[in-house]
């Protein structure tokens, strides 16, 4: 039996009735029990990853929170959706097991008994027990083996899956990770992983382990052109499209797990709507600048400026790979080709958003 306690607003700014779960109010609180499901940490069945280091980017992820986006919950989830269902999908595990996004490096972890682990996405120094790791793929970890993550030097998150998955308790279905929320994580509150948190996993059976094929490793060096699914707006100038599409953009240093600003050479002209409207996962927003914002996973639910377009969820989670200073393009794709395409990663990993 599951059960949800939702506390009402305690904050006297805040409009909502007392009775209605907001969850961008700092004092709304929310109380997730489920007798059947609830971990009992002293059971010898449960291991543990310590976190030796960490830094505000490291954070516990599935494939996001969905059904909320009407009460202003962001779906959260991995940045990078196709790397973090790798790191499940080549261990064996379902592609929903919690795991860990490691942004820009600088992890340590140490496992207290024998498990397989897989990375994926960003690399770079990767080494286990001072052993450089050969590549993105599954590998043997023994008890008490550390395992770091230093400098990328190609990428932006890495995933780290263990076999059988992390033991975590979700919070509104999902167990990812959103600061702005305050939803999800190690703890339920939305904070990201810390020096000395402890990550439960359970005992599984080893498989054999195997790297990932070159042939379906990303290349994260490379100029990126996103696929983009046009928008039917008239809130653009006649020739917006055309200087979207064939011009290049420089990834800024406003970056987040909200949305990717971005910088072109010429600006895009478009009027200000005169209300905000529901926002998807990938809009493409331009605002006053002229410059777009990519809205990314813990985006906000609704939005005022006016959006060209959303990108495919492939491109979303490469564009979420590129570091500042990289070069994006776009090109337009059909909403049939763009429905194909997610219908043929969720049929190859089993499961797929």
């Amino acid at each position: 039996m599951v059960g949800t306690s939702l506390v009402g607003c305690q904050d006297p700014l805040c409009l909502s009735p007392t009775n209605q779960f907001m969850p961008s109010c700092r004092w709304a609180k929310v109380f997730v029990f489920d007798r059947f499901l609830l971990l009992n940490f002293s059971d010898s069945r449960l291991l543990m990853l310590r976190i030796k280091q960490a830094n505000p980017m490291h954070s516990v992820q599935d494939l996001g929170r969905y059904g909320f986006a009407s009460q202003g919950v962001a779906k959260a989830g991995p940045m990078d959706s196709v790397a973090a269902c790798w790191a499940n999908s080549c261990l064996g595990n379902a592609v929903t097991l919690p795991l860990l996004e490691i942004g820009g490096g600088g992890f340590v972890a140490e496992f207290t008994k024998d498990v397989n682990l897989a990375l994926t996405g960003a690399w770079g120094e990767m080494t286990l027990d001072g052993q450089p790791l050969p590549g993105p793929g599954a590998h043997p970890v023994s008890a008490g083996s550390v395992l770091r993550l230093g400098r990328f030097s190609s990428g932006m998150f890495s995933y780290l899956a263990v076999q059988g998955g992390f033991a975590i308790q979700p919070v509104l279905g999902s167990v990812s990770t959103c600061q702005r929320d305050s939803l999800g994580g190690l703890d339920g509150q939305g904070e990201p992983l810390s020096i000395e948190d402890t990550l439960p996993y359970q005992t599984a059976e080893r498989r054999p382990v195997n790297l990932i094929p070159r042939r379906y490793l990303e290349s994260y060096h490379q100029p990126l052109v996103c696929d983009v699914i046009l928008r039917e707006t008239d809130q653009f100038a006649s020739d917006a499209t055309d200087l979207f599409f064939n011009q290049g953009y420089k990834v800024t240093r406003e970056q987040s797990r909200m949305g990717y600003r971005l910088d072109g050479d010429l600006s895009i002209v478009a009027e200000r709507p005169r209300y905000s409207v529901p926002i998807p996962l990938g809009g493409i927003q331009v605002p006053p600048s002229g410059q777009p914002i990519v809205l990314m996973r813990d985006h906000q639910s609704l939005g005022g400026y006016p959006m060209l377009g959303t990108l495919t969820r492939k491109s979303l989670g490469q564009l979420a790979q590129r570091r500042a200073g990289q070069m994006v393009s776009f090109r337009a794709v059909s909403r049939e080709i763009a429905v194909q395409e997610f219908l043929q990663y969720r049929q190859f990993f089993g499961d797929f958003r």
